[in-house]
Parts: structure tokens; C-alpha cells; sequence
């Protein structure tokens, strides 16, 4: 081995001194590389005075000082979404928006049209009777609306009562107020069949509106709906169900969510597909879940049997962390109950005005907005800090407008004073006959808060 290398290395040391420039040509080099090597990461420096250490710290929580320069060390701070919440108590909140049916009779949409035989989406304008309600739907994150019935096709026919096809424009009107889901699981969900189903449904998805309780296919009817708060303070799980569809059988037992009642041989699985979804939701992401439950004893001012039995038992399964209703056309009760908030009955969003004695609570309703207070993705952090509510008329001034008659005035009167006034003490007296918290649940002032 020596012998092999022994000459390699002689000729090297010859070709060396074979060269006498070389030498001081590398040491020249040498030097200039440092020279330059120094430049770079002087200018590295000044463009950033913190050391490679203190940019690995800074991607960990430090921050630059106010002044500028120096580093201030400390732990990251988590994001915070408060988004639309009055008072949010904790790091992230969701403030959801709910209210009544949608319940378009004749008597209500003839005042909106403008050529009912219209195909091109101008038939009605329903923009009027909604615009009052956008500024509590600003005031929100997620609002949800009721559609009590199936729509028609673009000119109609249309039908009323009792078995319900209305002008499609009102899903534009939905659309355009800022709502963002809706619900359609109610005693009218099969009155046009499949056919209505599926007109809503496209009519809706065309809008960008979320909708659950009703469906086209078997798999549909399986998905969960999570509404993402726009805001980021998490999401939200939609589920829907309705104890009657006035005696009709649809096609397939999947194509409308129900609850029907106990003693019913359904009665179980019903709940148990109600807390499936629920989970499906959470699987999928949902913060909290929700469910509307659609009743059928009309014009009561208290929780029927059905409804209390029923809103105990989804409470009692540890899946929802609201739970809210429609379908009597009259406000009651909030209840707390082991823990779960109860909304039973939210009246009318719009109807036409009734004249039968004994049902003007039909023309009467409640926007409630729910606020949810928690951590984004940390299960169980999550609860009900806080309920408004908004008393509502029908009409304001003789013209049908959705109307509220809060105490604070925000649109002026509804009928007059003294029937406003009178209307709001009997929603409120209703409200709080089950003894909710007036800290947790109070009357929505909405030109008393700051943020709007």
C-alpha cells in the first residue's frame, strides 16, 4: 500500500512546488470568501437583529416589542372568536339566530306580487316583508329559518291551505336577509310530494342556503348538517324533526325527519336516528348541535305533552345543546332543563293576519338568539351563556312586515302602542312561566348594544 500511494503523493508535492504562485493565489481566496462569507451576514443582521436563536423562539411566542427591536418572550396567546356574541365569556362563541314558521297563505303573498305568472324569479317580491330582520341577522353568526311548506314551480300553480304549494320567491327572500340554514321538517313537508321536496331543496342549494330535515335520496337523509360559523368561533349541528305530516305517508319513511310520539312504533328509532345524526355531526366537526322539533296542537301558550315528553327524552340523551320548536303558531315557554335549554314554541317569523277569536297568537311570534360559548374543538367546553329574545308582529302599520316590538323601539310600532305593549308583557309572561333565568334569558334590546 505504500508503495501505490508513495508516488501519488510525491507527484502532488512536486506539482506544488512546480507552481510558485499557487500558494499565495488560495491564500488570497480564502480570504476573500471570509470577507464576503462576513458581508452576507452582516446584512442578514440588519435586515433582522435577532440571532437564528431568537427567530426559532419567535416561532414559538415571542413577539417584537412595541418599540420595535427587542424581543418580548411569552407563550402564544389562542386565537380568539367572539364574532357577533354581546358578551362572549369564554375564547370562542357562536351567536345563532332562530325563529318561526315561514307560512305563506294567499292572503300574505297576493300583497308581494307583481306578475304571478312570471318565470324569470319576478313574480313576487317578498323583499319588503323580511327586510326589518336584517339587522338582527347581522347581529348574529348563524340564523336558521323554519319553512313550514313546500314551494311551487317558477309561475305557479300555487296553493294555500290546506295543502300548501307557495311562490318560490320566498326562498329568494330567505336568501336575501342573510339567512344561512334552514329546517323543513313539518306537518306540511309532504304536501307536494316528492316533487316539492326536491323543488325547495334545489331552490335552496341555488340561494346557498343549508337545509336538513327533508331529503332526495336514503344517503341524504344520513348526512349531518354543519353550518361553519362564519365568524370562526366554531360550528354548528343542525338537526330537525317533526311529529305530524298530517296523515300522509310519504313515498319512503326516510324522506322527512320525525318524532313521533311515544307509543308510536317508531317512536324510538326516531330519536335514536335524531342522535345518530347528532353524532355524525360532532364526528364531523360540530362544536354544538341543535334540534328543531316541529309540534302540531295549535295556539297554546304553555309546552303540550307531546312536546315536553319528547324535548325531555332528546334531552336526557346528552346529544343537543338546544333545543327549540315550532309548528303550535304561538310563543311559549324556555325551560331549563338537567342542564339542556328549551325554547318549545317560536310562533310565527311571517303569516297572514287571523281574525278567529282565540288565535291571534297566531300573528304574534319570538326571535331568539342563542349564544354559545366554548372552546373551537375542545368537546364539552361548550354551553348556553346566553338567550335574547325579540317579540314580533306580523304587520307593522297595517302593511305586512315582519315587525319586532321590543321595548326599546328599534322600527317604531307594530300595531300601536298599547297593543305593543301589551302583546310583549304576554310573550314575556309566557317566556318565563317555566322560571328561566332572567340573567341567562332577557328581552333582545338590540339598539342598546354595541356591537350590531
Amino acid at each position: 500500500m505504500r508503495s501505490s500511494q508513495h508516488p501519488r503523493h510525491t507527484k502532488g508535492v512536486r506539482q506544488m512546488r512546480s507552481s510558485p504562485w499557487l500558494a499565495p493565489l488560495v491564500v488570497l481566496a480564502v480570504a476573500l470568501l471570509a470577507i464576503g462569507g462576513w458581508f452576507v451576514v452582516q446584512q442578514l443582521l440588519d435586515a433582522n437583529p435577532r440571532t437564528g436563536a431568537s427567530q426559532t423562539a419567535s416561532s414559538q411566542g415571542q413577539r417584537p416589542s412595541a418599540s420595535g427591536g427587542a424581543t418580548v418572550s411569552q407563550s402564544a396567546a389562542p386565537a380568539v372568536h367572539h364574532g357577533n356574541s354581546p358578551d362572549c365569556p369564554d375564547t370562542d362563541c357562536i351567536a345563532m339566530l332562530v325563529n318561526g314558521d315561514l307560512l305563506f297563505h294567499e292572503g300574505l303573498w297576493k300583497n308581494f306580487a307583481n306578475n304571478p305568472q312570471a318565470t324569470d324569479g319576478s313574480a313576487f317580491d317578498f323583499t319588503p316583508l323580511f327586510a326589518p330582520m336584517s339587522r338582527y341577522i347581522k347581529a348574529s353568526d348563524i340564523a336558521v329559518c323554519q319553512f313550514e311548506t313546500p314551494i311551487a314551480q317558477r309561475g305557479g300553480p300555487y296553493a294555500a291551505y290546506p295543502v300548501f304549494n307557495i311562490p318560490p320567491e320566498a326562498v329568494d327572500a330567505v336568501a336575501s336577509v342573510g339567512y344561512s340554514a334552514c329546517t323543513h321538517a313539518s306537518n306540511h313537508s309532504w304536501d307536494q310530494g316528492a316533487a316539492g321536496i326536491a323543488r325547495l331543496t334545489a331552490a335552496l342549494q341555488a340561494n346557498g342556503i343549508a337545509q336538513t330535515g327533508s331529503y332526495l335520496t336514503e344517503q341524504d337523509s344520513t348526512k349531518p348538517l354543519v353550518v361553519a360559523s362564519p365568524t370562526g368561533g366554531g360550528s354548528l349541528g343542525i338537526v330537525a324533526g317533526t311529529l305530524s305530516l298530517n296523515g300522509e305517508v310519504p313515498d319512503h319513511d326516510w324522506r322527512v325527519d320525525r318524532l313521533r310520539e311515544s307509543g308510536d312504533p317508531h317512536h324510538q328509532s326516531d330519536i335514536d336516528r335524531a342522535v345518530a345524526k347528532a353524532k355524525a355531526a360532532r364526528a364531523a366537526g360540530a362544536d354544538i348541535v341543535a334540534i328543531a322539533m316541529h309540534s302540531v296542537q295549535e295556539y297554546l301558550d304553555y309546552a303540550d305533552s307531546w312536546q315536553q315528553s319528547e324535548a325531555h327524552e332528546l334531552a336526557d340523551t346528552g346529544a343537543f345543546d338546544l333545543i327549540y320548536g315550532a309548528g303550535c303558531h304561538c310563543a311559549q315557554p324556555i325551560e331549563h332543563y338537567h342542564g339542556t335549554w328549551i325554547i318549545y314554541g317560536l310562533g310565527n317569523a311571517v303569516t297572514v293576519t287571523t281574525h278567529i277569536p282565540g288565535h291571534s297568537v297566531n300573528n304574534q311570534g319570538v326571535t331568539a338568539r342563542i349564544q354559545f360559548a366554548g372552546k373551537k374543538g375542545v368537546a364539552g367546553s361548550w354551553r348556553v351563556s346566553r338567550i335574547d329574545w325579540v317579540p314580533t308582529a306580523n304587520v307593522r302599520q297595517g302593511k305586512y312586515r315582519w315587525c319586532p316590538i321590543a321595548s326599546d323601539h328599534p322600527d317604531g310600532v307594530c300595531w300601536d302602542a298599547q297593543e305593543d305593549a301589551r302583546v310583549r308583557q304576554r310573550i314575556s309572561d309566557v317566556i318565563y312561566s317555566k322560571n328561566a333565568d332572567r340573567t341567562i334569558v332577557r328581552e333582545w334590546l338590540i339598539t342598546k348594544e354595541t356591537k350590531q
